[in-house]
């Protein structure tokens, strides 16, 4: 994890970001919120849970996440954006229950990640890709590949942006018990004027495997975030709080505090960009002098 983070900063170091903060921060703000957007970010993520359930002490338990998901857009030739996120974590006592009670392991997590490739039309950036899990092996892995689709549509308005991120994991390989999960994230994001946003952006689960009374996870929560710019460097700080209210009964997070730390930067792996397409207005403008 060191050698990663230091690395990290390398990057980010050797690959500033161009855009100054300034009159149109609100809308950069907007622009950072949106996950199909190409604005590459590296996203240092703490995450506190604390968890609840029937089992005996659960409501004793806690945990504490360390995640580092890059952000990775490549511009292609028609305009449109792919975009890769692949995310790594380690968790600190992470508490594995057994029959004996409750036990504590401290190991990276499974590496999650999604591709999705997004356009604009009418107001709307919409997006379509994959999402999937890659198992570490680890003592708190799930020993299962998960794959599925995804799908992204989000309207950014005056006032700030709104949309929604569904999407579907499905075992597809591994030693671990079956895994059908179905998600759906949906984000507000209200804009307070210099850089500073207020909204949320829970992930609603449904678990096809459970029985039908614990197949539901249903947070909410609170997000406040602010664009600004530490010396020469673009960054983004997000804290949030969110509570499940409905939650499996045997054992599940029950409360979850973050905090992200969000350099943007330019893309190390396509430093320019190609440029987009022309339209026929724009191309008959140009050659009518010629002809």
């Amino acid at each position: 994890m060191k050698y990663l983070i230091s690395i990290v900063f390398t990057i980010a170091l050797s690959a500033p970001a161009l855009a100054q903060v300034g009159p149109n921060i609100d809308e950069l703000a907007k622009e950072l919120s949106n996950p199909g957007a190409a604005n590459t970010t590296l996203n240092f993520k703490l995450e506190y849970r604390t968890f609840d359930g029937d089992l005996p002490d659960a409501d004793d338990q806690d945990s504490l996440t360390a995640t580092f998901q890059p952000v990775f857009p490549f511009v292609l030739e028609n305009g449109n954006n792919l975009i890769f996120r692949p995310a790594f974590s380690y968790v600190l006592d992470q508490p594995i229950a057994s029959a004996s009670g409750f036990s504590d392991l401290g190991h990276f997590g499974d590496i999650t990640y999604d591709l999705l490739y997004s356009w604009s039309k009418s107001g709307w950036t919409l997006g379509a890709g994959v999402v999937g899990l890659i198992p570490t092996g680890s003592g708190i892995s799930s020993d299962n590949w998960l794959l599925g689709a995804s799908a992204l549509a989000v309207k950014s308005e005056d006032w700030g942006i709104w949309g929604f991120f569904p999407f579907h994991n499905k075992k597809v390989g591994g030693n671990g018990s079956d895994v059908s999960i179905t998600s759906l994230q949906y984000f507000v994001f209200y804009g307070l004027g210099d850089g500073w946003q207020i909204g949320t952006g829970p992930t609603i689960t449904y678990d096809w495997n459970a029985d039908s009374d614990d197949a539901w996870t249903v947070p909410f929560g609170i997000q406040v975030a602010k664009t600004t710019a530490i010396g020469n460097q673009l960054v983004k700080l997000n804290a949030g709080i969110e509570k499940n209210v409905v939650t499996p009964d045997a054992f599940t997070s029950d409360w979850k505090v973050t905090f992200t730390f969000s350099p943007v930067i330019s893309n190390p792996f396509q430093p320019i960009p190609p440029s987009p397409p022309v339209d026929e207005a724009t191309r008959a403008a140009v050659l009518s002098p010629i002809r």
